[in-house]
């Protein structure tokens, strides 16, 4: 596998990268207005509340438009395109439990901020939503989604001890996961609150 570590590349990713984030704000804004008509997606608005809305639709969109344009660069970069759409479909899969989770959640949260401290419960509500969901679009508009090849070691040098071989390259899967767990880590409690206020 050829990697491209020149500025061509760099430049290539950036352009993909900046083409990625189009995407995701137009596909955002269409399917913010589509809410009006479309009975499904009018539920879904309503149920999620408007920032919970907002930012599923453009997480989905970001990783979708980060699997279909990322893969002209990062094969030439040395990385696997192959695992990235595993990756993409690791985010998408995480999406859908956002929203389920959102869908019951939401519906028992007011519509308006109280007065009191934090927001009260929609307050919370927007924070678990600010904390779990954008870090994993910021990785697929970088194209962080696809995970660098492990280096090839020459088969001729495979016997000699005196060689040293590249360290085990981390789970392919790690960056997401690892984000996706900072998240929580970060939404954890405005989620306990949120949830205590649906159940009691």
């Amino acid at each position: 596998m050829t990697t491209d570590p020149s500025p061509r590349g760099g430049d290539r990713r950036a352009v993909l990268s900046l083409a990625v984030i189009v995407i995701t704000v137009g596909a955002t804004v269409w399917l913010s207005a589509l809410a009006d008509d479309v009975p499904l997606l009018r539920d879904a608005y309503q149920r999620w509340q408007s920032t919970g809305y907002v930012l599923l639709t453009a997480l989905a969109a970001a990783t979708l438009a980060s699997a279909a344009l990322h893969p002209l660069w990062a094969r030439k970069a040395g990385r696997s395109v192959r695992l990235g759409w595993v990756n993409a479909a690791l985010v998408l899969a995480y999406t859908v439990l956002i929203a389920v989770l959102a869908w019951y959640l939401g519906a028992e949260v007011p519509a308006d901020f109280s007065s009191g401290r934090g927001g009260g419960a929609k307050g919370s509500y927007v924070a678990w939503l600010i904390a779990v969901l954008p870090a994993l679009a910021v990785l697929a508009w970088a194209g962080l989604l696809f995970p660098r090849l492990p280096e090839q070691t020459p088969a001729a040098a495979e016997a000699d001890d005196r060689v040293v071989r590249p360290a085990r390259p981390r789970r392919f899967y790690g960056t997401v996961l690892g984000t996706a767990a900072v998240c929580w880590a970060l939404g954890a409690l405005p989620f306990l609150f949120v949830l205590a206020g649906a159940v009691f």
